[in-house]
């Protein structure tokens, strides 16, 4: 009786905590879409040329998380949103973006604020660079406290990503608006 009691409490232990990491896991986007979906749109796109993405991440940045991913993943969501580019893939306008700095609170009881610094760089058709800018952000998770924590982390990692790439499409569209 007892061994059957023992197995029957390590099946409901490991039956727990497997759902309670389903859960988690699945809680969190590891993009912002919501926020993304903000950046302003143009009704034509002021190029016939699509863009091309590149991400790079400074070595030093423990890269675990998949931050230059993420940031590619957002930059191309933000860059589709906003119609700036057309669809002509002949001779694309590169866009490159190099993550500097990506720093957020290990251990919060809060909102795991962060700082991101991203320089883009984006080249037109022909090779001649148009406009660069570092754009630095600071910001944390908007869930609730009550959150689980690795829920209001990953949140706070996509919405600092998020509003770093709103502020570059913003400033890149003022370029070529003109």
């Amino acid at each position: 009786m007892t061994s059957k009691r023992l197995n029957m409490k390590k099946i409901l232990q490991a039956s727990l905590v497997a759902s309670t990491l389903a859960l988690v896991g699945c809680a969190t986007p590891l993009i912002a879409p919501d926020i993304i979906a903000n950046v302003k749109k143009v009704d034509s796109p002021y190029l016939q040329n699509a863009s091309s993405v590149q991400v790079s991440i400074n070595p030093k940045i423990n890269n675990r998380e998949k931050i230059d991913v993420k940031v590619k993943d957002s930059l191309e969501l933000a860059l589709k949103n906003s119609n700036l580019f057309g669809t002509n893939t002949q001779q694309p306008y590169k866009i490159t973006a190099e993550v500097l700095v990506a720093s957020q609170a290990a251990v919060s009881f809060g909102n795991f604020e962060g700082k991101l610094g991203i320089k883009y760089t984006v080249f037109d058709d022909k090779g001649v660079q148009i406009f660069q800018d570092t754009i630095n952000t600071v910001a944390g998770s908007d869930l609730n406290p009550l959150s689980p924590a690795v829920a209001r982390h990953t949140r706070s990692r996509a919405r600092n990503i998020a509003l770093n790439v709103n502020e570059f499409v913003e400033k890149l569209e003022t370029v070529l608006r003109k």
